[in-house]
This record gives structure tokens, sequence and C-alpha cells, in this order.
């Protein structure tokens, strides 16, 4: 019962997101795991940001919104541990809650996106987020952008209904006419081999007919190697740099 009523007063407290099943215990357990601010999560078809609360106010703004909304963030609360009981005598509910000193926002991104550019606000004044790397200089808006990956829609996973086994790879940038290889251990790391072909305006998409088995890529733009945003799938070779994992069934 006093898990329950904690859920419940927590829930209460949080509000209402709309962006993955509050009631979700998985929900409630991955929010009670951040301990501090951090690089932004996926959970789920949701991406977790953090902030410290030292400021009074922090807000988050997308460029695919136009920067035009703040999200703000909230208070994220955790339970008192061993807290006790009602007090009958005093009549007063004990402290259940405690003000964790990290805040946070959940977002859901549309369909349509395939990486969130984003930046902070804090205290009014716009900023990359400090607890994320991962940044980008748009050409457009003349200015550094945060660059979080949005849960994979199974953009570059196998495609179940496809009329072939393998995998559809996948990448969709800014510019048009760019040249977007994809290297792995299916094809000995070779970043010359595969071309990916643009469909339509900045995106490109390349089927590779693969056997059953987990598979490890990265992608090249004009001789760059960087991993596959869409994919949260990743692990690290030898030498620390990052691939993306794929597996075909």
């Amino acid at each position: 019962m006093k898990a329950l009523g904690f859920i419940t007063l927590l829930l209460i407290i949080i509000g209402s997101l709309g962006a993955v099943d509050l009631e979700s215990y998985e929900f409630i357990d991955r929010l009670l795991s951040i301990t501090g601010p951090q690089e932004p999560k996926i959970f789920e078809d949701s991406v977790i940001f953090t902030a410290g609360a030292a400021y009074k106010s922090v807000g988050i703004a997308f460029l695919h919104e136009g920067f035009a909304k703040i999200h703000p963030f909230k208070k994220l609360f955790v339970p008192v541990s061993d807290s006790p009981e009602f007090d009958e005598k005093s009549r007063k509910a004990p402290e259940t809650l405690r003000d964790s000193g990290v805040l946070f926002f959940v977002y859901t991104a549309p369909s349509s996106v395939k990486d969130l550019e984003y930046r902070l606000i804090f205290d009014g004044l716009w900023s990359v987020d400090p607890y994320n790397p991962v940044r980008k200089f748009n050409t457009k808006t003349g200015i550094e952008h945060s660059v979080a990956p949005v849960p994979p829609r199974q953009p570059s996973l196998r495609d179940d209904e496809a009329p072939f086994d393998g995998v559809i790879f996948s990448y969709r940038g800014e510019n048009s006419g760019e040249r977007i290889t994809v290297a792995g251990d299916f094809n000995g790391w070779d970043p010359f081999m595969y071309e990916l072909k643009e469909t339509e305006r900045g995106f490109y998409t390349l089927a590779v007919p693969l056997p059953p088995g987990t598979w490890r890529y990265v992608y090249y733009r004009s001789g760059e190697k960087f991993v596959d945003y869409a994919n949260a799938a990743r692990e690290y070779r030898q030498d620390g740099s990052p691939v993306n994992v794929v597996v075909v069934n």
C-alpha cells in the first residue's frame, strides 16, 4: 500500500507528460534511477532530458518547431528513505517525497524528425545542453545546436514486410547531393562499397541483403565517419569508436 501511495503521489506531482505511459512501473523506475543531470536518454518511444535544479526555470526548444515553443522542465521528486507511517496522534501525513535536485522533460518526437536538434534555456539564457557532448553547427541558424537521437522507428532495421531478407539503411540530412555510404562487418568495413541513393531531397536509403545474424555498421558522409542516430543500438570497437548494431532474424 505504501508503494502504491507513493506512485500515486509521484504521478500527481509530475502531472501529465503526454509522451509515455506514466503508470508504467518501468517508467517510474527509469525516473528514479536518475541521480543527476545526464545526456539525453531514450525510454521506449520518448527521450528524457535532464538538468540541474540550481536554476529557477529550465526549458527546451526544438529546431523542427522553429524554436517557437519552449517546453518547461519539471522537478523530479524521489521517495524519502524509510518514510514513517501516518501519525495518528498529530494527524499529519509524513513527508514521503523530496526534491532530487534534478529537473527533467520527456519528449516524443514526430515521426518526420530523424534527429532532435535543440537548445536549452536556463533562466532565460539560451544555451547548448552542457550535459550532451553531441553538438552540431547549423548553417541555417548560424548557431550551435545540441543533437539527441530519436528512438528507432525501424528506419535502419529489417523491414519484415520487404521482399528480401536484409537491412534497409537510411539517412536524412539537411542537404541534397551528399555522398552517404555505409560500412560494416558485412563488407569488411569498406567505406566505398555501398552508397546510399537519394530518393527524395535530403533522404538517402539503400537495401542490403544480409543473412540472419547480428551486424555492425557506421555511416560516412564525404569521408567523415558518424553513427546512425536513428538507431540507438550501439557497441564500441577496440579503439573506442562507436558503431551501430542491427539484428536480422
